[in-house]
């Protein structure tokens, strides 16, 4: 295959994975986000090394072939970056949540502790 079909195939599943990606932070599937995050890593070191071959094999042309499909994908990714920033700012207000829960059920536990009444013997020390 010619470095512009790898590309294109490279470029295809890497909107794959980012599609998936998106599904995963949605339904907050960390793991899932992970492993394509691993897939997607191993993807770019195979693109890298096929743009290199592209350029190699067009020397001196100023083409941009994909041009429409790195917009998909940055928009794609953009869009991921937002989702996972919702996702983490809805766990940080579940934490302050809990916190607060917490240190009501403390304060309350608190309150049903009686302290002990004073003997003789620390009433005169």
């Amino acid at each position: 295959m010619s470095a512009r079909q790898d590309l294109a195939v490279l470029l295809e599943q890497w909107l794959q994975f980012t599609r998936e990606e998106g599904a995963a932070i949605q339904s907050a599937a960390w793991s899932t986000v992970r492993e394509i995050q691993t897939r997607k890593a191993a993807l770019k070191k195979s693109f890298a090394e096929t743009e290199l071959r592209w350029v190699r094999e067009n020397t001196g042309l100023v083409q941009k072939p994909f041009r429409a499909e790195v917009g998909r994908l940055i928009s794609l990714e953009t869009r991921n970056a937002e989702l996972l920033a919702a996702q983490l700012r809805r766990a940080r207000a579940q934490q302050a949540s809990l916190d607060h829960a917490r240190k009501n059920l403390g304060k309350i536990a608190r309150s049903y502790i009686c302290a002990p009444l004073p003997t003789a013997w620390q009433s005169y020390s």
